[in-house]
């Protein structure tokens, strides 16, 4: 059927072949009246093109070049208001997602002109962009899919045409079950927009993540049915949830309480389903909770939503509710990571131990969780909470130490090994009660007088052994950090002097031991770190300047006896180190490494002459003063000679008289008196 052409519009235009045609409208200026009687010849030659193609095996490249211009020419047009709605009334629309659907090699032209001819014909006009057509809306995502898989080109030219505008409205049609595959599609092909940096940006310009919660939120009632719609859905959420406008915005939108009823309530229900099918309907279901947990985990990242989570009665009572399910380690895993999240401040760690009384259900997951997602969560929450002096009562009277100290054995699971030291190191940071509780395994004022020598396994036993089979740096420091944490508290704090005599000797004896002894004097050794060498001498000078050991009298006894700090002192084995790990967080820049590994004695001797520089003079005194307590602690009645023996052929007497002599011939670096008097009281006990 013809189209009756106006006077104004050349009789040629009704005349051509479709190649021909396109290139003469090209030439004219097209207006409504030019477009109207050319849409009939457009459509019948993309209806042949259409024909051709399909009966075609190898179909020439000529035929795709015409359709290619002729997508583009009608993108072209459609800038002009008046011509959108000639072509979007008209079977152009359909033929151009029909034939982009054929475009199986996906040419790029192709793909670029039909989606440049798409964006600008819905560009302000409310019919076309608000087509329902269930089959032509699943045609053109599908074809959007195919473009956009894995081509940056393509998604580029989509992302930069509005496509992901556009598609977000398809989540939004009313009729899931009628859409259903083309909000799939449409999900998949937005997921597919976000590998690139402008994909993630229009996502989030445009709400996307807002969007697809809360259709997920529609699916939930049956979501048995729409496992891959939620699933692709939730991809959505997993692209751009890292982003902290995204985290800000679902949490000020109201949006996570929404998150949260999702993740609660989705489920599968398997009957009617073959193995297989309940099999595989299973494996979704987890991958769609764990990104929703992502998801809700990520809001509770940003700086921004800490204090707005925390101050927000209902997600807080939720998140202390889920610890307590058994059945869900994934909310369980959920609500502590988000928990440790938001306690991040002085303020919040008192306010969850003292008002919150999170201490018991978090215990609770520790005790019972079979996964070690939940472990982890749980430790790395206790260990933000030990951190404020005030909540360490609570926590130790709770039994935080005696529940976390058996996961130090779990040497596949590093990071929980590692929340599980930092448990023990703030807890027991100047406090007696929970310092025995570590050394003994018991509470307060029970009898320790059995301690040394014992078999049990303790928190300190299972922490010593520990540091000994590691080869991480950081876990081996910050474990022997501990034990010089317990050494300071049990000779010097007043938290502990409530116990009577007998007990606090029981504690000592069991810290003089070498397994106690060995890690500190490793970690002494290393030069990398000052600090750490500073703790280490301080931990050793105050055992070495008790007696220790065993209080026997008799003359056999005191003999044989062993004192473990002047065993390490004197011992020439050099048991080699691992290499700092970038993990370890310290307050200084390691120092270079020593050439070769170095024994005790040395190491001291090194660091009191300080040839590079790198030593506070406090840090060279306690040197001296440690060096100082040994040779008095050697040369104590009763014990072993030999030590004082070693300790005055060992050179220790020429090497500090030189260093002395070596300052006053260098007016440039004369020792300072704290330095000078601490090197002559040890020279003067030799």
């Amino acid at each position: 059927m013809r189209c009756i052409a106006d006077s104004s519009v050349p009789d040629e235009i009704l005349d051509d072949s479709l190649h021909s045609l396109i290139q003469r409208l090209k030439a004219l200026k097209v207006d409504r009246v030019a477009m109207n009687a050319a849409v009939p010849k457009i459509v019948a030659g993309l209806e042949d093109a259409k024909v051709s193609l399909s009966t075609n095996r190898e179909p020439a490249a000529d035929t795709w070049q015409d359709v290619a211009n002729t997508f583009q020419f009608c993108a072209d047009a459609s800038r002009q208001e008046s011509v959108r709605t000639p072509i979007g009334s008209s079977q152009i629309v359909e033929l151009i997602v029909d034939l982009l659907t054929m475009n199986k090699d996906r040419i790029p032209n192709v793909d670029v002109q039909a989606m440049r001819a798409f964006a600008n014909a819905c560009v302000d006009h409310e019919l076309l962009s608000k087509t329902t057509h269930p089959d032509s809306i699943k045609t053109a995502c599908g074809a959007l899919l195919n473009a956009t898989m894995s081509y940056e080109p393509a998604q580029k030219k989509a992302i930069e045409l509005g496509a992901i505008e556009q598609l977000l409205k398809v989540l939004q049609l009313d009729s899931v079950d009628e859409h259903e595959v083309s909000m799939t599609i449409a999900a998949r092909v937005i997921v597919n927009l976000s590998e690139i940096e402008e994909g993630n940006e229009e996502i989030i310009m445009n709400h996307g993540a807002r969007d697809a919660i809360l259709l997920l939120q529609k699916l939930v009632p049956e979501a048995d049915s729409y496992l891959d719609l939620m699933d692709a859905l939730v991809d959505i959420l997993r692209a751009v949830s890292s982003k902290d406008s995204v985290q800000v915005f679902t949490m000020k939108e109201g949006l996570v309480p929404h998150l949260l009823t999702i993740v609660h309530d989705v489920t599968t229900n398997d009957e009617g389903k073959d193995e297989a099918e309940a099999k595989e309907d299973a494996a979704k279901l987890a991958d769609i909770k764990a990104g929703l947990v992502e998801a809700i985990v990520s809001v509770s990242l940003s700086d921004a939503n800490m204090v707005r989570i925390f101050n927000n009665k209902h997600i807080m009572d939720t998140f202390l509710s889920w610890l307590e399910l058994e059945d869900r380690e994934d909310l369980q895993t959920c609500a502590a990571l988000c928990l440790g999240n938001v306690a991040r401040s002085d303020q919040h760690c008192v306010k969850l131990v003292h008002e919150y009384h999170a201490i018991e259900p978090l215990i609770h997951v520790v005790r019972k969780a079979q996964d070690l997602k939940a472990s982890h969560a749980a430790t790395g929450v206790l260990r933000n909470l030990a951190l404020p002096e005030r909540n360490r009562n609570i926590m130790g009277n709770a039994g935080v130490i005696q529940a976390c100290f058996p996961l130090l054995k779990k040497d596949n699971a590093v990071p929980l090994q590692s929340n599980v030291v930092g448990i023990l190191k703030r807890l027991s940071n100047n406090h007696g009660h929970n310092v025995v509780r570590i050394i003994s395994g018991r509470e307060p004022f029970e009898t320790l007088t059995s301690l040394p020598g014992s078999d049990a396994e303790t928190p300190l036993s299972t922490l010593v052994d520990l540091i000994r089979r590691s080869d991480d740096f950081a876990m081996k420091s910050e474990g022997t950090r501990t034990i010089c944490n317990l050494i300071k508290v049990t000779w010097s704090s007043e938290g502990i002097r409530d116990l009577d005599a007998a007990s606090i000797r029981s504690l000592q004896q069991t810290l003089h031991s070498c397994q106690v002894v060995d890690p500190i004097a490793a970690m002494t050794r290393n030069p990398k770190f000052t600090i750490l060498q500073n703790e280490g001498i301080i931990a050793l000078t105050l055992l070495v300047t008790s007696s220790g050991g065993n209080s026997s009298s008799s003359a056999t006894a005191q003999n044989e006896r062993s004192n473990a700090v002047l065993d390490a002192l004197i011992s020439l084995e050099v048991t080699p180190q691992p290499d700092p790990e970038t993990t370890l967080t310290l307050s200084e820049e390691p120092q270079e490494p020593q050439e070769k590994s170095q024994t005790l004695l040395e190491s001291v001797l090194a660091l009191i002459k300080n040839e590079k520089g790198s030593y506070a003079d406090e840090i060279r005194t306690n040197a001296c003063v440690f060096l100082r307590n040994a040779i008095d602690a050697a040369g104590r009645e009763g014990e072993n000679p030999a030590y004082m023996t070693f300790l005055k052929s060992s050179g220790i007497k020429d090497k500090l008289d030189e260093m002395i002599a070596q300052e006053d011939s260098n007016d440039s670096s004369k020792l300072r008196p704290l330095v000078r008097a601490a090197i002559q009281q040890v020279i003067s006990r030799l």
